[in-house]
């Protein structure tokens, strides 16, 4: 008996085997992708571009297999975080302030959205003026950024703040009191401005960026809102490779909404169950970009102290010491915008 002979053969059908398998592994991108599970709204503020990232294959050209998990609110998507069942997570600012101040390393590494333009001011539409609210029932969500909101329109505006009525209402309470006519007016943001618009008879006064009290809008900033994403301290460290091809997915993702703005609008109205002039809408207030700059580091400074001043907060967290511009830097150097 050869058994040399035999060795070889045997040998040989290893390297078989083993040829096999890596011709298997390069037909399934699994197999060199790293598991992310991201945690996010059913809302085009927060959700639009990783759903985007996601129907378009973006997330798994970067080589990773991303797991989206949506939430009602962005304090649930934080709690979610925090328990660990996310490793990312997008969300306004005021629940991500929150976090940051307990303290918690939560480390901002990308804005989803501008979403400014989204806040907005809803009244009836025989309403003409701010001054027309005094002694009106206004809704607001105390301690958020519909609170927020509010307060810089009395500010920028030259308002007394004594002269309203303000109700303190979650946004499905708005909007069915709004509709009602429980409340005259309701600080929200969209999609919610939207649906009380469409379903109360009404229209937007003044929102964040914009004063609609003249014929044509005029534009005025008073406030600012950003949503986020963000991850842990720890996470970074550990995965920072996975986090930048996240970053990249999601530059993809906002190029194909800038350049295909009607493919996008019908993916997305589909997603959020909105029709399709209602998304375009709610679109156009959203400014899509992972741009970090000095504005949005000077409306997270603006809220945190805002927060502090509720008592919301204990400490008010200094945006320089919770962005981290390094990830979003290595894929995209021009987005970063900080000084």
């Amino acid at each position: 008996m050869n058994t040399g002979l035999v060795r070889v053969s045997f040998g040989r059908c290893h390297l078989g085997a083993a040829l096999v398998l890596l011709f298997i592994a390069a037909l399934s991108p699994a197999w060199a992708q790293t598991k992310v599970i991201i945690g996010t709204g059913k809302d085009p503020n927060l959700g639009a571009p990783f759903i985007i990232a996601q129907e378009k294959g973006y997330f798994r050209d970067a080589k990773v297999d991303v797991e989206l998990k949506y939430f009602p609110t962005g304090g649930d998507t934080i709690a979610a975080f925090v328990g660990g069942s996310v490793q990312l997570g997008s969300s306004g600012l005021t629940p991500t302030t929150h976090l940051r101040a307990r303290p918690y390393p939560v480390k901002v590494v990308g804005r989803v959205s501008d979403i400014s333009g989204a806040q907005q001011l809803i009244v009836k539409q025989n309403v003409k003026s701010l001054q027309e609210l005094y002694g009106k029932k206004i809704g607001v969500m105390r301690g958020t950024a519909s609170d927020a909101l509010f307060n810089s329109i009395v500010k920028g505006y030259g308002l007394d703040a004594a002269k309203f009525d303000i109700v303190n209402m979650g946004p499905t309470e708005m909007l069915q009191g709004f509709v009602r006519g429980a409340v005259d007016a309701v600080a929200l943001w969209e999609p919610h401005s939207t649906r009380a618009r469409k379903t109360g008879n009404g229209k937007v006064l003044v929102s964040a960026t914009h004063s609609f009290l003249e014929a044509k809008p005029v534009a005025k900033r008073v406030y600012g809102d950003h949503s986020v994403l963000f991850t842990s301290e720890s996470y970074l460290k550990d995965n920072a490779a996975a986090v930048r091809a996240v970053l990249a997915a999601l530059v993809r993702a906002d190029e194909f909404i800038e350049k295909n703005e009607k493919e996008a609008v019908a993916l997305l109205a589909k997603e959020f169950n909105l029709d399709a002039a209602d998304m375009s809408d709610v679109m156009k207030v959203n400014r899509y970009t992972l741009q970090l700059d000095d504005e949005m580091a000077g409306d997270m400074n603006h809220l945190a102290q805002f927060l502090l001043g509720l008592g919301r907060i204990k400490t008010a967290p200094k945006a320089a010491e919770w962005i981290d511009p390094a990830p979003l830097k290595a894929v995209r150097a021009e987005l970063v915008k900080l000084k």
